[in-house]
């Protein structure tokens, strides 16, 4: 304890001004939207990497459950090629002008309320900001940044996250939002309290999105309460993926959103 009161005595001036440039450099980021996006594009590339080698071993651990998903993952494409006319008006096959990009997480977080995805593929790779982020059980999120050879992507569990989803039993929109506290559940606050709905019906992505393809599930309702200051139900939607335990994703691509964003673009400019 003497030597480090002393310490501190002899660099109170070295210490205080490290302080006060960090404090600083956290305010110019935490208020200033392009500084803040330069800075987690720097550290991207550096830290991803750092992510990536600690991953390798437990990967290596890993290998007979990824096998297993493999197989499985196999098994499914068999059945879809197999029974391809079965499924011409499936949701699968209605968003087959998406392109999917498989990929590994190397780094997440639950527990924070901006919580970030870190995945090892990147530009060289053909992945770009703004695409989507989605598993065989629901939506992820969406790319952020990007370096070479990483990304990251903002998760569903961020309190910037908006998804457009829809209830599955009768198509009624609505935008799904975390409210910052548990990561299993995420909110719907905008449903018209007169709409038919009950606990355990499904959420969905819906068709307004050029991000998500349609029908991309997303979780089930878990709690219902009705608002009466604002006519509207207060929703808690149970994710079907576990945000805690992501291993391998799926990073995908709109071939047509670039012409719908232009089309829409023209609207705009001529109202």
């Amino acid at each position: 304890m003497y030597n480090l009161l002393r310490f501190i005595k002899i660099n109170h001036f070295l210490l205080l001004f490290l302080l006060i440039e960090g404090f600083s450099v956290f305010l110019l980021l935490k208020n200033n939207g392009y500084q803040a996006n330069k800075a987690i594009e720097f550290s991207t590339q550096y830290s991803s990497l750092v992510y990536n080698y600690t991953t390798s071993f437990s990967d290596y651990v890993a290998l007979k459950e990824t096998n297993e998903f493999l197989i499985n993952e196999n098994a499914k494409l068999h059945s879809l090629l197999k029974n391809e006319s079965e499924f011409a008006d499936s949701t699968l096959m209605k968003n087959k002008h998406f392109d999917y990009y498989p990929a590994k997480v190397i780094n997440s977080s639950v527990s924070k309320r901006n919580n970030f995805i870190s995945l090892n593929k990147g530009l060289k790779h053909g992945i770009k900001a703004g695409m989507g982020v989605i598993t065989n059980q629901g939506v992820i999120g969406v790319i952020h940044s990007v370096s070479e050879n990483y990304a990251i992507a903002i998760s569903l569990l961020h309190r910037k996250s908006a998804i457009g989803i829809q209830l599955n039993k009768n198509n009624h929109n609505g935008i799904l939002k975390w409210k910052g506290f548990n990561y299993k559940t995420v909110s719907i606050n905008d449903f018209p309290n007169h709409i038919p709905i009950e606990v355990g019906d499904t959420i969905s992505t819906n068709s307004h999105s050029i991000i998500f393809s349609e029908g991309v599930n997303i979780g089930a309702v878990k709690s219902i309460q009705k608002n009466k200051d604002d006519g509207f139900y207060d929703v808690s939607v149970q994710l079907f993926e576990d945000f805690n335990q992501l291993n391998y994703v799926y990073i995908i691509h709109s071939q047509a959103a670039e012409e719908q964003l232009i089309l829409e673009k023209k609207i705009t400019e001529n109202e």
